[in-house]
């Protein structure tokens, strides 16, 4: 259970990374933590 939650917690971050660098717009407060 704990090993699904850690794989989905690791691609949801990584698709925001790619997302927030592929779009790089700043009118996007959301992506920047």
């Amino acid at each position: 259970m704990n090993l699904i939650l850690i794989l989905g917690i690791c691609v949801t971050f990584l698709t925001a990374i790619f997302t927030a660098g592929y779009d790089d717009k700043p009118g996007t407060p959301e992506d920047k933590l």
